[in-house]
């Protein structure tokens, strides 16, 4: 059991890595490769079909949680595609994020609703994850700013006090005649 945990962890998780950085995996695939995962690591190769003695949910957590540690390959490909939304609003300069933000603009079209029809299909991916589409906006729940000389950080958007934007505590003074036009777009 543990050897077959462990090709299902270095082999069986590791081949489809270039495509899943890269594109969302169509729900059918993704339920085909943890198909192809559980039947080895229940059956090892056999033709019978064996009793899944755990529910695939646990196999998946963290071993000090109790599971074998194998990464649930639906998640592990949304956190690949939200590396890259990390990345465009980390990094400084690079060639690749200048030719995406005067492609497509900022990191932060991301977080529009409506997004281009002749945006790339990674594009468009990295929206369906990241952005408020599919899997709602918990991209942007899950940072924090930290303020520094404030080049990047939106005053009343970006949660940088607290847990939710000043727009979301204060929502009638954002809304103030002059503020969000004034003051907000600092």
């Amino acid at each position: 059991m543990a050897g077959r945990a462990c090709l299902i962890k270095s082999v069986l998780s590791a081949l489809p890595l270039y495509y899943l950085s890269f594109f969302k995996l169509p729900k059918s695939v993704c339920n085909e490769l943890i198909k192809i995962q559980r039947n080895f690591l229940w059956g090892w190769g056999s033709v019978d079909r064996k009793i899944a003695w755990v529910r695939w949910e646990n196999i998946c957590k963290l071993k000090k949680d109790g599971g074998l540690g194998i990464r649930d390959i639906g998640n592990f490909n949304i956190a690949l595609l939200a590396k890259w939304k990390w990345r465009l609003g980390i990094e400084g300069h690079g060639l690749w994020k200048e030719v995406l933000e005067s492609k497509y603009g900022s990191w932060r079209n991301l977080n529009e609703t409506n997004i281009s029809r002749y945006a790339s299909r990674w594009w468009k991916d990295i929206h369906k994850v990241c952005g408020n589409s599919e899997h709602g906006a918990w991209f942007e729940k899950c940072i924090g700013w930290s303020v520094g000389e404030g080049e990047k950080v939106k005053l009343w958007e970006d949660t940088w006090v607290g847990d939710e934007s000043l727009s979301t505590r204060f929502p009638r003074l954002c809304l103030a005649p002059g503020w969000v036009h004034g003051i907000g777009d600092l």
